[in-house]
């Protein structure tokens, strides 16, 4: 049987849950402010040299949209390249170029050549990468990406 707050106070998981997305939020835009953005030719340089690395299809969200994404990760150098595209909207195909360490993951996405958004996610226990997807415009979204 559910029960009610009726005392009309925030309970303390509610709080650490907001302070935490908080958190997140902010590490994602300082991120973002403080990551290069790469010119349109030096995108195109990181797509056309593929380095050895898994090749991984994986599936998630951006936003309430779904998504597959294409991830090609060097095991080396933690490079990470590759695709995605909405899943109802297959004929557009998202850029990313990144690097991955550890438990964290950050992409920059590109469309049509420019980068448009910076993606920042970390590794989860379940073993997918959850964050934020920070657009050029200020749209900002939650994302998942999993195996």
């Amino acid at each position: 049987m559910p029960t009610e707050n009726t005392s009309n106070k925030t309970s303390i998981a509610v709080t650490i849950t907001a302070v935490a997305t908080l958190i997140t939020a902010l590490g994602g835009l300082i991120y973002a402010l403080k990551s290069k953005n790469l010119s349109t030719g030096e995108a195109k340089s990181w797509f056309d040299n593929r380095e050895n690395g898994i090749e991984k299809i994986l599936y998630g969200n951006v936003g309430k949209l779904e998504t597959t994404f294409n991830l090609s990760i060097n095991e080396n150098s933690g490079a990470v390249k590759g695709t995605y595209f909405y899943n109802k909207k297959q004929d557009q195909l998202y850029q990313l170029t990144g690097i991955s360490s550890k438990n964290d993951l950050h992409l920059t996405e590109f469309t049509k050549g420019k980068p448009t958004a910076k993606c920042v996610l970390k590794k989860g226990d379940n073993g997918c990468y959850t964050g934020k997807m920070f657009n050029d415009d200020g749209r900002i979204y939650t994302m998942n990406i999993c195996e």
